[in-house]
């Protein structure tokens, strides 16, 4: 043992220096789950309201109607068609006595989001779209959430 002495402080050095890895990282990567379109609204475009709820309850999507006609903000009479998707709801208002589509409102069951491009893609709407204008709606409580999107047809498109 005593020959192998001047050996120890080296032979300690060297098993310290194998352990004193540096430790590496591996970062993590977290990705966004992607958004599932539930309605395609621009395929809905210049239908009026009775023929858009063919395509939509086809799809196994629950109507509700409102079939009481109310005052819109604009001064005109307007009455909701509702069709909900899973958590997803596309409210359609339109003219009860021509079925012409005023507009069509996308909103979550959660209720508020802070990013209202998560509506658009459920909507299957781009923010570029020229048919549509696009108004987020902002929470009165919290104007940083929004409650959903409207959106309006910007031409008029003739009904089949």
């Amino acid at each position: 043992m005593k020959r192998y002495a001047p050996l120890l402080p080296l032979a300690l050095l060297l098993s310290c220096a194998s352990t004193d890895r540096p430790v590496v990282e591996t970062p993590t990567v977290s990705t966004v789950p992607a958004v599932q379109r539930a309605f395609d609204v621009p395929a809905l475009l210049g239908m009026n309201a009775d023929q858009i709820a063919r395509p939509l309850i086809s799809q196994s999507i629950r109507p509700d109607h409102d079939r009481t006609p109310r005052e819109s903000s604009a001064g005109a009479t307007e009455a909701l068609y509702t069709y909900w998707r899973d958590t997803t709801a596309l409210e359609v208002s339109y003219d009860p006595t021509t079925l012409h589509v005023n507009s069509y409102f996308i909103k979550t069951k959660s209720g508020l989001t802070s990013d209202y491009t998560t509506l658009l893609k459920l909507a299957n709407v781009s923010k570029y779209d020229k048919r549509l204008s696009i108004e987020p709606i902002a929470s009165v409580s919290n104007p940083n959430l929004y409650t959903g999107v409207k959106l309006t047809p910007t031409a008029t498109t003739p009904v089949n």
